[in-house]
């Protein structure tokens, strides 16, 4: 019987276990909500970076207008770049376009996830798209690979665990085994079911977010399915499935 698996920081990583899963990088706030959003308004592509250099150097050779930049470095966006988060993203002109998307947490776990056989990108806002989606995987361990804050694991991610953890014990009964760690995030859900923003805003991230003007970006992103786009690893890319 496959596994169902939660890992609670990117730190905790073995590349070499990860090789015959399917791993799905949560990095609620906000990467993956981020990555979600751009692909759903247009953009071609995301390719994460590790940082803005490497982004830099990227670009070269591409044809101008042929992508974006977009990034921040320990919650302050990158001189050059554009803003990182979601609404901000909304704003730009993504159609067809490849972003080049760098950040602290979401696209190093994107990086050190990239030897699975399957990488998949979740946030609340897809949430049920990537349910559906991990429901075509019923031979393959699954991991959900939580990004953590600063080396930490948090409340966010492990509620978007959680979240997917139960839509798949519902939908689909007695497929997978599970571990400890899919009970505290499941325990996480559980808490806040009935209201995810509040998770969020009672994280410690949420609350430098919220101190720092950004409710109305947490409040965009703690909508459980508001679109349907699968962002899927292809190569080095970030693509959009539809399910």
């Amino acid at each position: 019987m496959p596994k169902l698996n939660v890992i609670l920081r990117k730190e905790d990583i073995d590349p070499a276990f990860l090789h015959d899963k399917v791993v799905v990088v949560i990095d609620v706030l906000f990467t993956t909500s981020s990555i979600a959003t751009a692909l759903h308004y247009g953009a071609a592509e995301v390719q994460p970076m590790h940082s803005h250099q490497q982004a830099s150097e990227a670009i070269r050779g591409l044809a101008e207008g042929s992508y974006l930049l977009a990034g921040e470095n320990q919650l302050r966006r990158i001189p050059g770049f554009a803003d990182y988060l979601p609404l901000s993203l909304i704003t730009l002109p993504l159609a067809g376009r490849r972003l080049m998307f760098c950040n602290t947490n979401g696209t190093v776990a994107l990086h050190q996830a990239s030897s699975a056989r399957h990488v998949y990108a979740a946030a609340l806002l897809n949430g049920p798209a990537i349910v559906r989606q991990l429901q075509t995987h019923p031979d393959h361990s699954i991991v959900l690979l939580c990004s953590g804050y600063a080396g930490r694991a948090n409340l966010e991610d492990l509620f978007t665990a959680g979240y997917l953890i139960e839509q798949l014990m519902r939908t689909s009964p007695g497929i997978w085994q599970t571990t400890d760690t899919c009970s505290i995030a499941s325990a996480v859900y559980r808490q806040y079911a009935d209201n995810p923003e509040a998770c969020l805003l009672d994280s410690q991230l949420g609350r430098h977010l919220a101190a720092n003007s950004m409710h109305e970006e947490i409040s965009y992103t703690a909508q459980i399915g508001l679109f349907d786009v699968v962002p899927h690893l292809s190569g080095q890319c970030l693509v959009p499935l539809s399910v």
